[in-house]
Parts: C-alpha cells; sequence; structure tokens
C-alpha cells in the first residue's frame, strides 16, 4: 500500500506531536484498508544552527525541499505568528507541495463544516455544524467548537477550550487552555486569550485577556532589533545589597 510522505515543519514537542497526529492518522487509513495512507519523512527547520538537545533530529534546513521529494507539508510550530510566517514562506517558495488537513480519526464533526489548507485537529474535538477553519490554523485537544463558528488563520486553540456558538476569531490569534469563549463574540486578529478565561465581550485586535469575566491586560508593542532602548545599569547597594 503506498504511503503519502510528509514532512513535519518544527523539530520541538509540538512537531513531535504533529507526528504523532500523522501516524495514527495512517493507522486508521490502514485499518480501513485505504489505498494510500501517511508516514512522517522527517523534521524541517528554517535554522539548523538552533536545533537545541531538546528538539528531534532533523533532515536539514528547508533547502533539503529543493533536492527531495516529499508529498506534503504540516506545520509543527505552535505560535500562531510563526505558523502564519512560515506557511507563506514555504508556499511561496514551494507552491506545488500541499498542505493537507490533518484531523484525528476521533474528532468529531458535520459534514458542513469547513478545513481549510494546513488545518490541524487534535484527537478528541468536536465541532457541530457550519463550523470555519482556515488555513493552518490549529485546535489542540478535546476542544468544542459549536454552531458557525469560524476560526481565522494561523490561529491556535489550546487543548480544552470551549468555543461556542457564532464566535468569529481571528487570524493569528492565540487561545489558551481551558479558555471559554461565549456565543457570538469577536476575538480580533493577533488577540490572546489567556488560559482559563471567559470572554464575555469582544476582543481588540492585539488585544490580550485574561481572567473571568475576561479583562484586557496591558502588553508592550513589539519593538524592531534597531530600535531597542538600552537597558540601565544596575548597582548594588553596600549597605542592603539591593539592587537599585
Amino acid at each position: 500500500m503506498p504511503s503519502k510522505r510528509i514532512a513535519v515543519v518544527g523539530a520541538g514537542g509540538f512537531a513531535r506531536e504533529v507526528a504523532w497526529l500523522i501516524s495514527d492518522i495512517a493507522h486508521d487509513q490502514s485499518r480501513q484498508k485505504l489505498a494510500a495512507t501517511m508516514e512522517v519523512a522527517g523534521f524541517l527547520v528554517s535554522d539548523p544552527t538552533k536545533v537545541s538537545e531538546r528538539d528531534s533530529d532533523i533532515l536539514g534546513d528547508f533547502s533539503w525541499l529543493e533536492k527531495n521529494h516529499v508529498d506534503g507539508l504540516a506545520m509543527g510550530i505552535g505560535s500562531p505568528e510563526v505558523r502564519l510566517r512560515l506557511s507563506q514562506e514555504l508556499k511561496r517558495r514551494f507552491p506545488r507541495i500541499p498542505w493537507p488537513a490533518l484531523i484525528h480519526p476521533s474528532v468529531k464533526y458535520h459534514e458542513s463544516c469547513q478545513f481549510q489548507e494546513g488545518v490541524t485537529i487534535g484527537a478528541g474535538t468536536i465541532a457541530t455544524v457550519n463550523v470555519k477553519i482556515e488555513e493552518f490554523a490549529m485546535v489542540n485537544l478535546s476542544c468544542t467548537i459549536a454552531h458557525e463558528a469560524t476560526i481565522g488563520a494561523g490561529s491556535v486553540v489550546n487543548p480544552m477550550a470551549a468555543i461556542s456558538g457564532g464566535v468569529t476569531i481571528g487570524k493569528g490569534v492565540l487561545v489558551g487552555s481551558h479558555a471559554a469563549i461565549l456565543q457570538y463574540i469577536s476575538i480580533g486578529d493577533h488577540a490572546v486569550v489567556g488560559s482559563g478565561a471567559m470572554v464575555i465581550k469582544d476582543v481588540a485586535q492585539h488585544t490580550t485577556v485574561m481572567g473571568v469575566p475576561a479583562r484586557g491586560v496591558p502588553r508592550a508593542p513589539l519593538k524592531s532589533a534597531n530600535n531597542l532602548e538600552p537597558v540601565p545599569n544596575l548597582t548594588l547597594s553596600p549597605a542592603s545589597r539591593q539592587v537599585i
């Protein structure tokens, strides 16, 4: 039985979880005696010099794809911003390599649901009716996604989150574990919903909310490497030996 070789982008813990997901899908396909199954070709990273002892052995960097064949790519990165950036970079460099949607065999969903390319859905998740999960979004283990909810491109929903009916989550959003978003709430692009938060009103883009009920918290703006403020010198008081 022929297998489709899937290379996983990333080499850390989440990449290994994606590899496990692929293996579970392949086992289910084999059990059903389907014409083709999946197998993990290995792991790819953008910069091999940054691979640590916690990471898996890698095939190489992305240039490995220029001389070697795979049947598909899978995103093994848990950061929404990095998922968006790398997916666009790799689609531009290797437009002929597909990104299959990876849906664990235990996931329950209605036929009206839409899952775009590069989507990853972990074991135990339930999506009811008319759910839309856009490209490169990831829904982790045992989440619930209710009717007419939309999860935007590159967004990450972590384990046990509850997304109510009619919720709209923008692109590049991070939803923490055990968070709950009540029905018809909108979450703006690149927002962060903290673990365990209960969201009862709309969240603006680039906003972080935490708590029950969820409230906004300060979020420092990102600065480029060329626009960093100098770090002040720290001195010790001889009497107290405290940093001042």
